[in-house]
């Protein structure tokens, strides 16, 4: 959802903010403000609101009145205060200001819980926009939306704590037992700079009861003249992480994962963990698995879109791996935020997954295959249209009579779009006999999304195909085409990313290829999915890695050895070259040479002639897979370009296998 920039993700919005300009203590703006605009594109929208209102009433140019109501509708949206935003995004679109404000209207009446208001909206656009895949899923999920709403039991009882302030209060986390450790950017929080971004105080860390008393400020060694917030403990409460976002006068600010220890009843000095690099973006930490793995958001190069969730296992003391992704069946084209976990269930929020509108939470489990189960929206009360996020369940709290599970959890459905905490009592359902019998979703009731992004590696040295591969980027404005079931023709947007609605039971063919990039060829199907009958809507995310062509550049095939002596193709070398087979068949308009090199050891002439065989077996291997011949070069060097130029009596035997390899080269 663009625009939706909350509290809860201040952390590191607030940062991206800061990428523009220097900050000391905080964003510290040298530009001067003309007006109302140029406060809101500088991110100062608390700044821009006051602005804008005063320049409304003064504009007589019903033009420039309708765009200074956008802004105003906008500017609400993004600090979350959706009563307001409604209101100026109404009047933008009494104005005809454009398709802007009514898809920002829409936004913020779904966000309220008027799912009918949004859905005519989205209705009208849809009349204007028929292919808008975007547009056809919103509609279905407000559908879903308004359908949970009517079906809702009360069967969970919510309460707001008393210990929330009138500012920002959210992310708590439970604490020795009996107390709540949380964000917040109340009066209270430390520093004497205010974030122009809210007009609040930036983040501190505070601790209450579970009941909501005695709020103050958490430890003064974790807290700081920046924002930190988004704190996990591990299981004795001896070590906390945390988010912190910091940067200093001559550097940008990013959101790093911190950690402390607790040793003597004192917090030590906060240390950035290990595998934090600069530039990027880390928060919300959670602990699984007795403490062993770390689960938390970044917005990672190989990521499918947005911030996703990430994990990385403890290796050592205070030492952590290098992340890894958590798999497409949690991770979407949109934002997961806000993991954490209770026993065997991890919870997090996303704004993709279908929902009732902002965050909604959810949760999935690790299966006994070591797959993650398709995550289970948790439903009303607990969700709501507004943002609704970090879900605690309270594990030290004592259950009487009915009540099967008692938590906590943060949601912006408080006064103006605020964060708060709730805490929440499930009580048990009363029984009635259920038709258990399986039933199959009606196809055409089950609406099938694909959320797919376009990528390529980004190698240390953009000129060279054997660098190290340091990330990926995405690739917008790429061809992607349909084939099969549906023929489709369509281009990656923003990020790289497309989306496109299938049919259940079917199989899809996708091309991706865009100018200097090698094309690829993917298959997705929709059969067999099995779902269960509830299910109204299922999105499968795909990546689609596009090469970068090197024209007459020899590019390394790792994978392919000989035997001493010899030059037929063995078994472990097969299925490199059935992958360049493929990218053959992907790209019938290139032409590559194979070769292959040897060692210093040997002969020259010994060396050239093994190494021409060898290279024959190669394109001999590639013809045998239905690769024209016309296509093909074999051409053999022998020692002649060794990679490693040493002395051939002192080199290493590491060296010589550097030097003995198997390449291809794209030809112009």
């Amino acid at each position: 959802m663009p625009y939706r920039l909350t509290a809860l993700s201040r952390l590191w919005k607030f940062a991206l903010a800061c990428t523009v300009v220097l900050m000391v203590c905080g964003c510290a703006f040298t530009k001067e403000l003309k007006d109302g605009e140029s406060a809101y594109e500088q991110k100062k929208y608390a700044v821009a609101i006051e602005m804008l209102k005063e320049e409304h009433k003064e504009e007589s140019n019903k033009r420039n009145a309708a765009r200074i109501a956008y802004l105003l509708g906008s500017s609400y949206e993004i600090l979350n205060d959706v009563n307001r935003s409604i209101r100026w995004y109404e009047k933008a679109v009494r104005a005809n200001y454009g398709e802007q404000a009514d898809r920002g209207l829409a936004r913020v009446y779904k966000q309220s819980g008027d799912y009918a208001a949004a859905l005519d909206i989205w209705k009208s656009l849809n009349k204007l926009h028929s292919q808008d895949q975007m547009i056809k899923r919103e509609i279905q999920v407000l559908k879903l939306a308004a359908e949970w709403d009517r079906e809702r039991q009360n069967t969970t009882k919510i309460y707001a704590l008393d210990g929330n302030s009138r500012f920002n209060d959210y992310a708590s986390t439970i604490y020795e037992g009996n107390y709540l450790v949380f964000t917040s950017d109340r009066k209270d929080a430390s520093g004497s700079d205010d974030y122009k971004w809210t007009g609040n105080k930036y983040s501190d860390l505070f601790i209450m009861d579970k009941e909501g008393r005695g709020v103050r400020r958490f430890d003064a060694e974790i807290n700081s003249n920046f924002n930190e917030g988004a704190a996990c403990f591990t299981q004795d409460f001896n070590k906390i992480i945390f988010t912190r976002c910091s940067g200093t006068e001559s550097t940008d600010s990013y959101c790093k994962l911190m950690y402390a220890n607790k040793e003597d009843g004192l917090w030590t000095e906060p240390q950035v963990i290990n595998f934090v690099v600069d530039e990027i973006n880390y928060g919300q930490p959670t602990l699984i698995e007795n403490d062993s793995v770390m689960v938390f958001c970044t917005k990672g190069p190989d990521g499918p879109g947005g911030y996703d969730l990430y994990y990385s296992e403890l290796v050592g003391e205070d030492e952590w791996s290098a992340p890894y992704l958590m798999p497409s069946t949690i991770n979407t084209a949109g934002d997961e935020y806000f993991p954490t976990s209770y026993r065997d269930t991890l919870y997090f929020s996303s704004d993709y997954h279908p929902g009732l509108g902002g965050l909604d939470i959810f949760k999935t489990y690790l299966k006994a295959n070591g797959s993650w189960a398709k995550p289970e929206n948790v439903r009303q009360p607990i969700n709501s249209s507004y943002d609704d996020f970090g879900l605690v369940i309270d594990e030290y709290s004592r259950l009487r009579g009915k009540e099967i599970e008692k938590g906590f959890f943060s949601t912006s459905r408080g006064k103006d779009g605020r964060d708060d905490i709730y805490s929440y009592t499930k009580y048990q359902l009363e029984q009635v006999e259920i038709d258990t019998t399986p039933t199959e979703v009606p196809e055409d009731e089950l609406s099938i999304y694909l959320a797919g992004k376009v990528i390529t590696d980004l190698y240390q040295d953009g000129e060279d195909p054997n660098s190290e591969v340091i990330g990926i980027e995405t690739l917008s404005d790429a061809r992607v085409e349909f084939s099969g079931d549906l023929t489709l023709d369509r281009r990656s947007g923003k990020d790289g990313l497309f989306i496109e609605e299938l049919d259940n039971g079917k199989t899809y063919t996708i091309k991706a290829s865009k100018p200097g990039y090698l094309s690829r060829t993917i298959k997705v199907s929709t059969k067999g999915l099995n779902l269960s009958a509830d299910e109204k809507s299922y999105t499968i995310n795909v990546e689609i890695k596009l090469d970068k062509i090197f024209y007459d550049k020899e590019i390394i095939l790792k994978e392919i050895y000989y035997d001493y002596n010899k030059w037929a193709i063995v078994d472990a070398a097969k299925p490199t070259l059935d992958r360049l087979s493929t990218i053959l068949r992907d790209n019938p308009q290139i032409r590559i040479q194979m070769s292959s090199h040897t060692d210093c050891r040997g002969e020259d002439d010994y060396n050239a002639e093994l190494s021409q065989k060898r290279a024959q077996s190669a394109v001999l291997y590639l013809v045998d897979r239905g690769i024209p011949f016309d296509r093909l070069q074999a051409q053999g060097y022998g020692e002649s370009q060794l990679a490693v130029d040493c002395e051939c009596e002192s080199c290493t035997e590491a060296q010589h296998q550097e030097n003995r390899r198997t390449t291809f080269k794209i030809l112009r």
